[in-house]
């Protein structure tokens, strides 16, 4: 993986999920139709399960595979975004709390975050190599894996968001 090349991507999908949550109101953040997540709990579960993969990635393995990618970018694209009407349910976990309660604060947090990425991945404190980590429903996963499940993970929450601002605008 050319990390160069990630933490462009990275900064695009983080500008992206900030642009877009930025746009909306409040009436609409908070918008929610048949049970599912509003905005800001979809905001906060992507903050949440970065949080998780970063730590996740930070801590060493013995596991390794023979390849940079098991599953791979463009497979889990597909999985994640584009059949993303295959729901699975969250782990508590990874489940949002109720404790961002504002943009201004999800965005705070989450750009914080995600620098902090950028910097372990710089400073190597984050390797880009073969070891593995389990994701509980798609198996071994790649440090590289791992970093594009982050932005497949992210893409399609925004999605689920358009969808949510989309089902508001009819209502």
């Amino acid at each position: 993986m050319d990390v160069v090349n990630y933490i462009n991507v990275l900064n695009n999908n983080t500008n992206t999920t900030l642009q877009l949550a930025k746009t909306c109101s409040a009436e609409q953040l908070l918008y929610t139709k048949n049970s599912c997540w509003n905005i800001l709990q979809i905001l906060e579960h992507i903050y949440i399960t970065d949080k998780v993969v970063i730590t996740l990635l930070l801590h060493p393995s013995d596991k390794r595979a023979d390849t940079p990618e098991i599953i791979g970018n463009d497979t889990l694209k597909k999985y994640i975004v584009e059949l993303r009407n295959r729901k699975v349910q969250a782990p508590e976990s990874i489940q949002p709390k109720g404790e961002i309660k504002d943009v201004a604060t999800f965005e705070h947090l989450f750009l914080e975050q995600r620098n902090s990425l950028k910097h372990y991945l710089e400073s190597g404190k984050i390797v880009v190599n073969t070891t593995t980590h389990k994701h509980p429903f798609l198996g071994e996963m790649t440090i590289t894996d791992w970093l594009n499940f982050i932005i497949h993970h992210t893409q399609r929450h925004l999605e689920q968001m358009k969808d949510n601002l989309t089902a508001f605008n009819l209502k």
